[in-house]
């Protein structure tokens, strides 16, 4: 009688991992969770530009122009201020973790929730 038991853990098991799997590809691969409650955010930077805006936001990465010079880390500032003041959170909830002398960077944002990103990405990409 027990093998019949780990028989039937290991189907629901599988099933489970199904479900989890395609809710997960609602998102551009540019938004990453990241346990327990920050989000990772692949960001292409455009520094110099006249104003501070979202170009694009695909599954590559978020595009996002720079009112900064890329000089002394004054785009990196900028960008991470525009990103909190994007999101709607406090600035040192934002953080770049790699990138920070490219053009390709990732930022994570503390404390928020995947669908709270993607919804506010989503509605400020369209609006430019």
């Amino acid at each position: 009688m027990a093998p019949n038991k780990r028989g039937k853990a290991k189907g629901s098991s599988a099933v489970s991992t199904d479900s989890s799997s395609s809710a997960s590809t609602d998102y551009p691969s540019c938004i990453r969770f990241i346990p327990p409650s920050s989000v990772a955010i692949t960001i292409h930077a455009k520094p110099g530009s006249k104003i501070a805006t979202i170009t694009d936001f695909n599954d590559e990465a978020l595009g996002v122009q720079i009112d900064a010079p890329a000089k002394d880390g004054e785009a990196n500032a900028a960008l991470l201020d525009y990103i909190s003041s994007v999101i709607g959170v406090k600035r040192r909830q934002v953080s770049i973790v790699s990138g920070s002398k490219s053009r390709d960077k990732v930022v994570v944002v503390e404390e928020v929730t995947l669908q709270h990103v993607y919804n506010v990405l989503e509605r400020v990409s369209k609006c430019h």
